[in-house]
């Protein structure tokens, strides 16, 4: 496995019948991961519950977190099996990024025009 810290982008899908507290030990937990082997989070923003274009398990609607951070492929190999395990999460989505994203994502941007 490569030693070296990559950026990787993690979006998740979390069931919305999931309590709230569970879904925040959860994304803590992967935090938590990702900082005891020497990566580092860039940015964690929860988009809070959006309707999806069709449904995933009898559901239509996911809430959202999103998790920008740096770290080896050993730690992506081990957050794809916490998430593998937990049937909380509906979907996920790893990217590879060509440099460290920290600035507000367009869908917080859009929140703060709103809000």
């Amino acid at each position: 496995m490569s030693n070296i810290n990559k950026n990787y982008e993690l979006l998740l899908m979390f069931d919305v019948n999931q309590d709230d507290a569970e879904t925040i030990s959860t994304v803590d937990k992967y935090k938590s991961t990702i900082e005891s082997k020497g990566g580092s989070i860039d940015r964690h923003e929860d988009w809070g519950v959006i309707k999806m274009a069709y449904m995933i398990d009898k559901n239509n609607k996911a809430r959202y977190i999103l998790l920008n951070f740096q770290s080896t492929a050993e730690v992506l190999d081990e957050l794809s099996n916490l998430i593998k395990f937990n049937d909380s999460i509906i979907r996920h989505l790893f990217t590879v990024q060509s440099d460290s994203i920290t600035e507000p994502s367009i869908m917080m941007q859009s929140k703060e025009r709103t809000a």
